[in-house]
């Protein structure tokens, strides 16, 4: 009864912790805030399991123990009355005869009873024992059902708040909408190549694919200092097939940008976009969000808190 009473009060608690639905167009600092509630509540539901199977497992050991008692007295009770029934005379007799008073006369004639009404107490004390311990076992079948079921319950309600959380991002990073009516690119028909072509912003070198990118950019009037080639590292900068447009004219600058800097940057990437086919461009990472043809923009999962980890200084594109 303990057990269910207190099975009882865990999954109210525990329903309390999890969080309710969100509001109708919750912000992400919120939805996360939840999540992290959500997550703790699972954690607590998890526990919960736990012991709640740690005590079947308990139980089960004590029906066990006390099953094998309750055969073993069992078993001694039955050799005990036939042992009465056989010989039980002679012994009392033996024993009358052997008292030397009145005290030990009436204990011979009472042993014999007082074993047999021990065995007989000692059985009937573990047969209610094994009573109580299958009623326990069978109510807490029900507290394992619970428990479960709040885990379950738990673990949905972070599984939506993570959907939520996803969707919620996702329509937050829906990318760049204009390139400001730059002319479109023309297309690139050279093939691929290794990086053979002298990058004209390093001394090192481009695929050619990647120059007919740069070229095309410049032609649609977007000036702003850009680097392209850099030696070791990962990504496709040491393959010379990247390249970073700062989103200010003079250089990268270790901040956001912002104004007409915030605006170039968009249109830059918008371009990229809208020319992605005719200039073969994989994917571009521009103000902490990542498109490729595949996906369309998404929150970028890179950013490191820097403008330049977070792509809110420049943007940068990859070739195919």
């Amino acid at each position: 009864m303990r057990h269910k009473i207190l099975s009882a009060l865990l999954l109210i608690a525990l329903i309390a912790l999890v969080p309710a639905p969100a509001a109708a167009e919750p912000d992400e600092e919120t939805l996360e805030a939840d999540l992290a509630a959500a997550i703790a509540a699972v954690n607590d539901a998890q526990a919960a399991v736990d012991d709640a199977d740690a005590r079947t497992a308990e139980l089960a050991v004590q029906i066990a123990d006390t099953q094998a008692r309750f055969a073993e007295l069992q078993t001694a009770l039955d050799d005990y009355a036939l042992y009465l029934h056989t010989e039980g005379d002679l012994q009392q007799t033996n024993a009358i005869l052997s008292s030397q008073d009145a005290q030990d006369l009436i204990d011979a004639m009472t042993f014999t009873g007082f074993l047999g009404d021990e065995r007989a107490a000692l059985l009937t004390e573990a047969g209610d024992l094994l009573t109580r311990l299958e009623a326990e076992q069978a109510a807490h079948a029900d507290t394992v059902a619970e428990a479960a079921q709040a885990l379950d319950d738990a673990e949905q309600a972070q599984e939506d708040l993570e959907e939520q959380l996803e969707e919620l991002r996702a329509e937050e990073a829906a990318g760049p909408g204009s390139d400001g009516g730059a002319p479109g690119a023309g297309g690139y028909d050279g093939g691929d190549g290794g990086c053979t072509e002298d990058d004209p912003t390093t001394s090192g070198c481009l695929t050619p694919r990647t120059l007919h990118m740069y070229n095309e950019t410049k032609e649609a009037g977007f000036d702003h200092y850009v680097s392209c080639y850099r030696s070791g590292g990962s990504g496709e900068h040491p393959l010379g097939r990247a390249c970073d447009w700062a989103a200010d004219a003079s250089g990268f600058q270790n901040s956001d940008a912002s104004g007409d800097d915030k605006t170039y940057g968009d249109e830059l990437a918008a371009w990229y976009v809208n020319n992605a086919d005719a200039l073969g461009v994989e994917y571009v990472i521009w103000y902490r969000q990542f498109w490729s043809a595949g996906s369309g923009w998404r929150s970028y999962s890179g950013q490191d808190g820097t403008p330049a980890g977070d792509h809110t200084n420049h943007v940068h594109v990859s070739m195919q």
